[in-house]
């Protein structure tokens, strides 16, 4: 089975996200805020999904701190929002796939799918 971290504040969208990919498979470990590089390593997941629009830190910065770190690099990440179009959330990350508005939880199990079986 294979093992996602998803990063998400907004408990609706986490819920929603959580159910989808339970029901696709998944092991969905949920982070409700910012969780250190160094645990994410110790859970040792195949892919992270991470919301864009976290409160306290972005998105886009878990992503940077999770791409700069030599043990955490090679996971792939994914970032996404429900209110933001993917032209604003793509440009200066280095996640390994993007997804805007509108959100499509079926389009988000595709990226997620195609990314993960490249991976591991």
């Amino acid at each position: 089975m294979k093992r996602l971290i998803l990063i998400e504040d907004d408990k609706d969208a986490r819920d929603m996200v959580v159910f989808t990919f339970e029901n696709n498979g998944f092991e969905v470990i949920k982070a409700e805020k910012e969780i250190t590089v160094d645990e994410i390593i110790a859970l040792n997941p195949h892919i992270i999904v991470i919301g864009y629009q976290l409160k306290g830190m972005a998105g886009n910065d878990i992503c940077k701190k999770l791409k700069a770190n030599d043990k955490s690099n090679p996971i792939p990440v994914i970032l996404y929002s429900s209110t933001v179009e993917t032209a604003k959330i793509a440009p200066g990350n280095s996640a390994d796939g993007y997804l805007g508005k509108p959100l499509e939880l079926d389009d988000l199990v595709w990226l997620v799918h195609r990314i993960s079986l490249n991976n591991r």
